[in-house]
């Protein structure tokens, strides 16, 4: 079964980003889109929403396709949970992995592994849409009737070998990620759709345990 870690990573769209990207932002509208978005994020201390994931591998003939919930606490506590077509569920916290595959346990520690550190990073920035860090990407903004687009390339060595480039999209009212695209060098790529968000409700520390 495909369910090797990197799936977990490899997140988040779904037709959104199959057509045209939009028309491109002025440099004045980039600025307020970014102003706007780090103040969201900043405001965005917990999220819970569900999510739909379809991966694509170019050798089959269907995208694999998952579903789950999704929950954020500030800063950096993140927790997935694969729900259909299997029990499956990693969390981000204290520096560490935790993975629970239908029972079987394990964690990583990400302080001594590079890989799994930047992920990390890359995950609780690409949730709460804090990543708009032209050090480590170069980026291009664009904006239809619904969305605001960002497409990113990694400018990071490390970053490059897993992502050729990442899409963000944003809903334009409220600025909040509602899915990425990832695509890898091979061109497969993973699409995540987030749904039914809910931003700043309690979330009892009892679902971040391992």
């Amino acid at each position: 079964m495909l369910r090797p870690i990197y799936v977990c990573f490899f997140l988040f769209l779904m037709p959104l980003f199959a057509n045209a990207q939009g028309i491109k932002l002025s440099e004045s509208e980039i600025k307020i889109f970014k102003n706007n978005v780090s103040t969201t994020a900043e405001r965005s201390k917990t999220i819970v929403n569900t999510f739909i994931q379809r991966k694509h591998i170019d050798f089959l003939s269907n995208d694999i396709e998952s579903s789950g919930d999704l929950y954020f606490k500030a800063p950096n506590i993140i927790k997935w949970t694969y729900t259909n077509p299997y029990q499956y569920s990693v969390i981000f916290r204290e520096q560490k992995l935790y993975i629970n595959d239908a029972g079987k346990k394990s964690d990583i520690n990400l302080a001594s592994n590079k890989v799994f550190k930047k992920l990390n990073d890359l995950i609780a920035r690409s949730v709460s849409g804090d990543m708009l860090d032209d050090t480590q990407f170069d980026m291009s903004f664009f904006k239809d009737t619904t969305y605001h687009i960002v497409k990113l390339s990694p400018k990071d060595d490390t970053l490059k070998e897993m992502f050729k480039e990442i899409v963000l999209s944003f809903e334009s009212d409220t600025y909040l990620v509602s899915g990425v695209k990832l695509i890898e060098p091979s061109e497969d790529y993973t699409l995540i759709k987030f749904k039914n968000v809910s931003v700043n409700k309690p979330i009892s520390n009892a679902i971040f345990t391992h």
